[in-house]
């Protein structure tokens, strides 16, 4: 694996002052990053005919930085300025870094300087345009921009240690995108049940994963499953097992203990001996309003009543995968208008703070408590944002998935 020079040029348009001038007087121009010498001598040219600057007011600079990882990448993102809100249009990255990216086919034309709003997937973040590329060079129709809050990472990579000569990182952000699209993207509509999820994967994949079935006129099946481990790995199993479950609803919709020991047969058959899946598989009748559940090994979902009461959905069978004689139980709750369905991953209440103090499900129940009153992808929001102030460090210690169901 090559490895990337440590320093990188950069080139610059700044505005020299008078040198009778303060700086208060004169605040001058700067211009740049831009992507070549070329580039940054020819905006000069053309900024020379402006006749304020045609005395040399204007002049090129070169400033050396630090290298960033730079990774060719084509990611779908969302723009808009930030000077016309609501207004948005459809671009993708050339090139991204946890600083910046190269944008093309973006449809408006941008000015340097100009501040946009780029959303990818489910994150968003404030960007500069630090150069636009120039008709007849080698990035024309592109634009780079700096991102204001690199922290924020909305392209959801680690790019710390790898470099665009990578083919590995490459086919990984290809399993990546192939595993979103495993995730559930419509939701079967209900009466008497408002619901939502999400999935946060500590690294770019991973074992989380959660689903809405359609089982039938009025039922829809909510699964949440964490499969062993982190990572590649773990993202294969998950796509097993949720190949495994789409294949057996459609025979046995209405017999889960008998779906769930067909899925561990073929688990417990088709990996290794030490891979296993914790999962909760509820299946929601919106004309009785009844939950029909098996809890194989998984953290129990809380039931929070509109009471105050809190059920928990424990266990009824072991973890899938791990034993071929396998058996379950089927138990049956019912949830009536304000009550507040949480199925999580142990990655939620197990996220790990300042002292080394749990989230734990108390500071859970508190918040779900406290945002009772909004919808489910509100309260679920309410969660996420909770579990982020929390934890004592950017980098996530496991997957995140969170389904919140709310009668009404």
């Amino acid at each position: 694996m090559s490895e990337n020079p440590a320093d990188v040029i950069e080139w610059h348009i700044s505005e020299t002052p008078a040198a009778d001038s303060s700086p208060a007087e004169h605040e001058g121009i700067h211009m740049g990053p831009f992507a070549t010498e070329e580039e940054c001598r020819t905006v000069l040219a053309s900024l020379k005919q402006i006749p304020q600057f045609r005395d040399g007011a204007l002049e090129v600079h070169k400033k050396c930085r630090r290298r960033e990882k730079r990774i060719r990448m084509r990611l779908p993102v969302q723009v808009a300025r930030l000077s016309a809100a609501g207004r948005t249009w459809a671009a993708h990255t050339v090139d991204i870094s946890s600083l910046g990216a190269r944008l093309a086919d973006f449809g408006e034309p941008c000015k340097l300087g100009e501040f946009l709003e780029i959303r990818c997937g489910q994150r968003e973040a404030v960007f500069r345009v630090a150069w636009v590329g120039l008709p007849g060079t080698p990035t024309a129709g592109h634009i780079g921009v700096e991102c204001l809050s690199p922290e924020t990472n909305i392209w959801d990579l680690d790019l710390s240690s790898r470099t665009d000569d990578e083919p590995l990182f490459r086919e990984i952000a290809i399993a990546r995108a192939v595993q979103r699209k495993l995730l559930p993207r419509e939701k079967p509509a209900l009466r008497t049940l408002d619901y939502s999820g999400k999935c946060i994967q500590a690294l770019t994949v991973g074992g989380d994963y959660y689903d809405f079935l359609d089982m039938g006129p009025g039922r829809v099946g909510f699964i949440l499953a964490d499969v062993a481990g982190k990572g590649v790995a773990a993202a294969l199993l998950m796509a097993n097992l949720q190949g495994n479950i789409h294949n057996r609803v459609s025979i046995d919709s209405g017999d889960l203990p008998r779906l769930l020991a067909a899925v561990n047969e073929h688990f417990y058959q088709h990996t290794e001996p030490q891979c296993y899946a914790t999962l909760f598989f509820g299946c929601y009748d919106d004309n009785t309003r009844s939950l029909g559940y098996v809890n194989c090994g998984h953290s129990p979902p809380v039931l929070l009543r509109g009471s105050g009461v809190v059920d928990r959905l424990e266990a009824t069978a072991t973890v899938l995968g791990l034993f071929g004689e396998w058996d379950c139980t089927l138990a049956e709750t019912f949830m009536e208008p304000g009550d507040v369905l949480s199925i999580f991953t142990d990655g939620i209440t197990e996220t790990t703070g300042a002292q080394g103090k749990e989230f734990g499900e108390e500071r859970l129940l508190e918040v779900l408590a406290q945002s009772r009153g909004l919808e489910s992808n509100g309260m679920l929001s309410a969660v996420e944002n909770a579990v982020r102030e929390f934890r004592s460090s950017e980098q996530l210690q496991d997957d995140l998935s969170l389904v919140i169901a709310r009668g009404r």
